[in-house]
């Protein structure tokens, strides 16, 4: 479940982490808690993770979060847990609670980018013809283009970037990079990734102590922020969800390496009973 890097004394880390209140459990949903789908659609928490995360809110001082590069209804409508703080497109959203109850607050500066970040989903999809293989996920700033479908996504992701990147220079709009994926996002600070959003988050419930789980290079700035909350005399945890495609810069980083969103599930069920 666990790796055995430096195992004995991650754990007793772990284990002094979530002793602190209040106490913040903040998680990637795409590769950490669901199994990455073949169709973004598709995607489904592992089993028994809802009732976990269930579980680990209803502790007294205890602030559980997801931090998504999806739209943040897209994102909520795969956890479907009421009561855990909701971010989706990397910050650029919040929610306490599930949309369909909480109001989603947006950041005004993004409102500015949406027109400019629909008319470079719209040139992708003018040209579907030459990118065999790729699907659209748009959101209420911007969106990810996936190649993970085409039979050379390697040829796609270049053609992509060919198509792409002169018009996203003229629009200010930013390119950034997941598991085969582009993502079309804005050039605000607060959305330079999700190491803002965990930081945000810490702040705004006074956390004296956070773990933050992730898989992906749109997880690393979160990683990243991890120390540097430490800094500031927060205890703070970083969880890396290891698969074969998991960023070596990721890795290197992380407090504490799980093998795949099962062993995710594991260690999160062993927290749970810690609380």
């Amino acid at each position: 479940m666990v790796s055995n890097r430096k195992a004995v004394i991650v754990l007793t880390e772990l284990k002094r982490v979530l002793a602190r209140r209040p106490l913040g459990l903040v998680f990637d949903i795409d590769g950490t808690i669901s199994p990455i789908a073949r169709l973004s659609d598709e995607a489904q928490l592992y089993p028994g993770v809802a009732d976990l995360l269930r579980r680990a809110r209803q502790h007294k001082g205890v602030h559980v979060g997801i931090i998504t590069g999806r739209g943040l209804e897209n994102g909520a409508a795969i956890v479907n847990v009421e009561g855990l703080t909701y971010i989706g497109i990397h910050g650029l959203e919040w929610s306490d609670g599930l949309p369909i109850t909480h109001e989603v607050q947006v950041v005004p500066e993004a409102l500015a980018y949406r027109e400019a970040g629909t008319a470079l989903l719209d040139l992708v999809e003018r040209h579907r013809d030459e990118l065999p293989g790729i699907y659209i996920q748009r959101k209420r700033v911007g969106g990810t283009v996936h190649y993970r479908l085409a039979s050379d996504p390697e040829k796609v992701r270049a053609r992509l970037l060919a198509l792409l990147q002169e018009p996203a220079r003229r629009h200010n709009i930013r390119l950034t990079e997941g598991k085969l994926a582009l993502e079309i996002r804005v050039p605000l600070e607060i959305d330079r990734g999700k190491g803002m959003a965990l930081r945000r988050f810490v702040q705004r419930f006074g956390l004296q102590g956070v773990i933050f789980a992730g898989d992906d290079l749109t997880d690393l700035d979160a990683v990243i922020e991890i120390p540097r909350l430490r800094d500031t005399g927060v205890d703070a945890l970083s969880i890396v969800v290891q698969h074969a495609d998991t960023p070596p810069a990721l890795l290197a980083r992380a407090d504490l390496l799980v093998p795949g969103v099962e062993g995710m599930a594991a260690l999160l069920e062993q927290i749970v009973e810690e609380l």
